[in-house]
């Protein structure tokens, strides 16, 4: 069908270019472009040029914990967060695949 060919070329262009990640600090946007590379948006932030908070990167502490604002992650494991924290979107920035092309997270949590 159309609409498979349409997500079959969002895929393969997702391949090539990446997903679109805007880390929001301390009120500021801090936007790049995240490539197979990096498995977890934390590295590739902070590879990116971003100062962001974490400490164990095994998805222990939660010192690198921030909101979903848009788009949508899957995490690899997670030690560290409730599941209420999880139903109001917070996720482990060092354990977050993104699943969608475009994702944006808050780190003012």
């Amino acid at each position: 069908s159309e609409e498979d060919i349409k997500r079959q070329e969002r895929l393969a262009k997702q391949n090539v270019e990446g997903v679109e990640v805007t880390v929001i600090d301390g009120g500021k946007e801090f936007l790049f472009t995240m490539t197979k590379d990096y498995d977890n948006i934390l590295d590739a932030a902070l590879n990116a040029g971003a100062d962001l908070p974490f400490a164990c990167k095994g998805g222990v502490c939660s010192t690198c914990k921030c909101r979903i604002v848009e788009g949508d992650v899957e995490m690899k494991v997670n030690y560290a967060l409730e599941a209420d924290e999880v139903a109001q979107n917070l996720i482990l920035s060092c354990q977050a695949v993104p699943t969608t092309e475009k994702v944006v997270v808050d780190f003012d949590v």
